[in-house]
């Protein structure tokens, strides 16, 4: 009897981050699924971000994927965030973000919608800034993994 899943292998060699950011994140004038719960989720991630008072140092984000959208309201409530993912088609289009090159996913309709949330306190531009300094490490990095508690038993050597 075959899965029904793709495998782990034909993921890695087909996987295109940027098509599923067109249909997934897309925030156009149209009012689709997809549409209706990106801004449920960023509705979501405000409330316990930014009015239920979640905070810390360090945010690991694992699995983010080509995304920055579960970072946008984080990035006020903690000093630096790391993101990780399984691809590193992912990582390099997340990178294109961070770097603001040429041919980056163009995540202001995102971003606005989530500066509207907050208040308007910043716009996004500013908004935009304050991940790109948040996010500390470069996403095609190895993971600091010394200061990452109980990885390797490392943590007690600090």
């Amino acid at each position: 009897m075959e899965s029904g899943f793709t495998s782990k292998d034909v993921y890695v060699e087909h996987f295109n981050p940027r098509d599923y950011l067109e249909k997934y994140y897309n925030f156009g004038s149209r009012n689709s699924t997809e549409n209706q719960i990106l801004r449920h989720l960023l509705t979501y991630l405000f409330k316990i971000l930014c009015e239920g008072g979640v905070e810390g140092d360090l945010l690991i984000d694992i699995g983010s994927g080509p995304t920055i959208y579960q970072l946008l309201s984080a990035c006020d409530s903690f000093k630096e965030i790391i993101t990780t993912d399984y691809l590193d088609q992912n990582l390099q289009e997340l990178e294109k973000w961070l770097k603001k090159e040429p041919g980056a996913f163009d995540w202001s309709p995102v971003v606005t919608y989530v500066c509207d949330l907050e208040g308007n306190r910043v716009k996004g531009p500013e908004k935009e800034e304050r991940l790109r300094r948040a996010v500390t490490q470069e996403p095609q990095q190895p993971a600091q993994a010394r200061r990452l508690p109980g990885a390797c038993g490392c943590a007690e050597e600090q």
